[in-house]
């Protein structure tokens, strides 16, 4: 059963042609290992952040890049070590990527007074169970010493 991953790439500062060859290569290692890619979303050319080093060589400038995919989970340790093979990549970190919980609308529920809506009135009603403070057991020091030394 395949999964839905994100991949977030760091490909080195090259010529944009270059760049584009490398993202292809990426792309077609996933289809390779019996993937295939869903979303290819570039993020642009930035200063790194810190100088990063890969494949023996100091980067300061990358371009960025997000790949979502659907893949086999027992194909992931394949690709990621694919991935890090590629003298072109900075840092290629593959995670995984959880389909979004439904969202209803309360709208409705929330153009309303507060003292009208169902959760501040839930809250109204537990605090009348409440025990008043005036009533609640109160700790007493009791020690042998005769006194509060406190």
């Amino acid at each position: 059963m395949a999964k839905l991953f994100e991949l977030s790439l760091i490909v080195k500062h090259l010529p944009k042609n270059s760049t584009v060859a490398v993202v292809k290569r990426i792309a077609e290692s996933i289809l390779d290992e019996g993937g295939f890619v869903s979303k290819i979303e570039s993020l642009g050319a930035r200063e790194l952040p810190y100088r990063m080093r890969a494949h023996g060589q100091l980067h300061s400038k990358g371009s960025y890049f997000l790949l979502d995919f659907v893949a086999p989970p027992i194909k992931i340790a394949d690709i990621t070590d694919n991935f890090k093979r590629d003298v072109d990549l900075i840092r290629p970190v593959v995670f995984n990527k959880e389909d979004p919980l439904p969202i209803t609308c309360t709208l409705h529920q929330e153009i309303k007074p507060p003292a009208y809506r169902s959760e501040v009135q839930k809250m109204i009603q537990e605090a009348k169970q409440r025990v008043p403070i005036s009533k609640r057991k109160r700790f007493k020091l009791v020690t042998s010493v005769g006194y509060n030394p406190f």
